[in-house]
């Protein structure tokens, strides 16, 4: 019923639509507790369509010459005139996004966009990466690193996406292509402090992915929520708060050290990255666990500091470098359960590795060992169980399993 209707009165259809979506607030209250979950996922599903419909509209619209018949100079100032609310960026990325999804080599990302699956802004983000190594690729690896592109853009963030995008140029940068990238970012880094009015210090600026990872390893730990009586065990200070806080704290003992360098506590940076690739044999780069891909020569430089622990794995992907077992966390293992766990092991918990501890599963004072097939990271919002069956399950290999959004998706066969 409704699919005769959107095509027969597409307009009618969407006005009735937004109607009914507009009495969905007001009528809220009659939902039971169990059911936002799934009119948040339905609201999101819907979003990503009315992406698409955009999209769609545009190539019908410059295929018909429906544009090119209007007094509007260019597609996206047609679309903005028919769109009380777009932002003219918005419209020029659905405008290029179109054209781009309707050339035969970006089929794969083309059916994504169509399906429901992939917004315009991911998708864009995708064909910018794409478009820094598509040069470099073998004849036919281009649709394979595009599928593996669209599947991130699929399921993960931007900053995934871009973290494939990155990883692809490691892989297939015969000219070093990926530390030459590097060092441009890091021409790009600048920090601005901007007196306001009302007497705050506004802080602009950007960082290049090392300094980036250096900055972020300082301020994660200072940065974790403090538990606080008063609020029910939990700290009233939101993430953006709770940062700021830290930036200053560290500044304070930056003050206080003179000399010395300022410390804080889990202070580290933990890369990843398979020996081959460090040594040099193989082409390829270093993750940090935030993220972030860093070339082997960035890696190699920031091992140099007593503050990087480089987590070196082998060709199966087990840990090659965790240092000596003890009864108590070293930390070589504490960076291993960091490079495996990826924050708290609790389900549907997000809080990353710094603001969290290693317990073990099965408490060595009940003969339980301290190895990695016996630690869990646990954050101070969910203790210990007394049971090992609360924890995740951590299977019999010692190889990362919580692994949230992979940076390496089908990348293996790529090769420049």
């Amino acid at each position: 019923m409704f699919e005769n209707i959107a095509v027969e009165c597409p307009v009618g259809f969407l006005a009735a639509v937004t109607e009914a979506l507009a009495k969905l607030p007001a009528e809220l209250w009659r939902t039971g507790n169990d059911g936002f979950a799934g009119i948040a996922a339905a609201v999101d599903a819907l979003s990503v369509q009315l992406d698409c419909a955009r999209v769609g509209l545009v190539q019908e619209a410059e295929s018909r010459g429906v544009v090119a018949e209007s007094p509007s100079a260019s597609s996206t100032d047609w679309l903005l005139a028919h769109s009380e609310h777009l932002e003219p960026a918005d419209a020029a990325r659905t405008v290029d996004v179109a054209r781009l999804c309707a050339l035969p080599k970006n089929q794969v990302m083309a059916a994504a966009v169509s399906g429901g699956t992939l917004t315009v802004r991911k998708a864009m983000t995708a064909l910018r990466q794409l478009g820094q190594v598509e040069h470099a690729l073998e004849p036919g690896k281009r649709e394979e690193a595009l599928a593996s592109l669209t599947l991130m853009a699929q399921t993960g963030y931007d900053r995934h996406v871009i973290a494939v995008g990155r990883s692809l140029m490691a892989l297939v940068g015969a000219d070093r292509s990926l530390e030459r990238n590097e060092t441009a970012l890091r021409t790009l880094s600048s920090l601005k402090l901007c007196p306001l009015a009302n007497g705050m210090i506004a802080i602009r600026g950007q960082l290049d992915p090392e300094s980036g990872a250096v900055l972020s390893a300082a301020l994660d730990p200072l940065s974790a929520p403090t538990p606080c009586e008063a609020n029910g065990g939990r700290d009233p200070r939101q993430a953006d708060r709770r940062r700021a806080d830290a930036l200053v704290e560290l500044c304070r003992r930056a003050t206080a050290a003179g000399g010395s360098a300022p410390t804080t506590t889990k202070a580290q940076i933990v890369v990843t990255i398979g020996y081959e690739r460090l040594a040099g044999a193989v082409r390829g780069s270093g993750t940090t666990l935030a993220g972030q891909v860093l070339s082997p020569h960035s890696v190699r430089k920031l091992a140099c500091d007593a503050s990087i622990i480089p987590m070196v794995l082998g060709s199966q992907g087990q840990p090659l470098d965790v240092g000596r077992t003890k009864r108590l966390v070293t930390p070589a293992l504490l960076a291993a359960l960091w490079a495996r766990d990826k924050g708290c092991t609790f389900p549907g918990c997000g809080r990353p590795p710094q603001w969290t501890d290693a317990h073990h599963v099965r408490h060595w004072i009940d003969g339980g060992t301290t190895s990695l097939l016996n630690l869990a990271l646990l954050c101070g919002y969910h203790p210990p169980p007394r049971s090992a069956g609360r924890y995740p399950h951590l299977g019999s290999s010692t190889r990362p399993h919580r692994c949230r959004h992979r940076t390496r998706l089908h990348l293996a066969n790529l090769t420049c």
